[in-house]
């Protein structure tokens, strides 16, 4: 299933950057400011980087360099970044190659994410990581994708199964913290924030939700007036909905 979640976010690339690129932006800033580890000078492995946001977020605060690693790579930061197409739960790397591994919103696509916790804490000294609070939601989420469904869009394999194995599943802090302390880090602590992630309006809320990896491929083959109609409906359908405010845990470990 790695290979096609891969491919899944390599075609949605375009559609991730237009909208959801911006939410995950914002919290990747939330998340730096808990690292476990002095940044100023630090080597940094952004692990599941997707196009590289919270790479940037801590090289703002002063790390030295920044690895982007992922299994898409249409959704890797474009050079003069560094990247490199890779699994989590292979990374290649030697032992100790980095200070901090980056894991934003990655280690929940995993049904069970200790291997590669493992693997990250192989590589570097500490760890920090975000997930979705448990319970957290947004009601655009249900009406932006019913208005698809009614377009045509059904829900690919890949996206079915993963979700039935549990991935993208919502770990407390709690579980967080536990999963930290059996890949081996001697210290770990987790909390959940409020993020807001800066998308307020109707058209906001659309492009963040039909740029994400299950929406984006479906929505790219719809002709430019059947997507501006999409567009419209789903844009009328969350008229008046709260801006998006994301609950997310952040764990810190080292």
């Amino acid at each position: 299933m790695s290979h096609d979640i891969g491919a899944a976010y390599d075609a949605a690339a375009d559609g991730w950057r237009a909208g959801p690129a911006r939410m995950y932006g914002r919290l990747a800033e939330a998340m730096a400011d808990h690292a476990p580890v002095p940044l100023d000078g630090a080597r940094v492995l952004d692990a599941g980087a997707g196009t590289g946001v919270a790479g940037r977020a801590l090289r703002a605060r002063g790390a030295r360099e920044v690895v982007a690693l992922d299994l898409a790579p249409g959704m890797l930061p474009r050079p003069p970044a560094l990247s490199t197409v890779g699994d989590l739960q292979r990374i290649p790397f030697r032992d100790g190659s980095f200070d901090l591994a980056a894991a934003a919103f990655s280690l929940n696509h995993f049904a069970d994410p200790t291997p590669a916790a493992i693997e990250l804490r192989r590589v570097a000294g500490a760890l920090l990581a975000t997930a979705f609070a448990p319970g957290w939601d947004h009601p655009a989420k249900e009406a932006i994708d019913a208005v698809m469904v009614r377009r045509g869009f059904d829900a690919p394999d890949w996206y079915r199964t993963f979700k039935a194995a549990g991935g993208d599943g919502d770990p407390g802090p709690a579980e967080l913290e536990d999963l930290a302390r059996r890949a081996g880090f001697a210290h770990a602590e987790a909390q959940v924030l409020e993020v807001d992630s800066g998308l307020r309006s109707p058209a906001d809320l659309v492009d963040w939700r039909i740029g994400m990896a299950h929406l984006a491929p479906f929505a790219a083959t719809l002709a430019p007036d059947a997507l501006a109609e999409a567009r419209a409906e789903a844009e009328a359908a969350v008229e008046g909905m709260p801006s998006l405010v994301v609950a997310i845990v952040v764990l810190s470990a080292r």
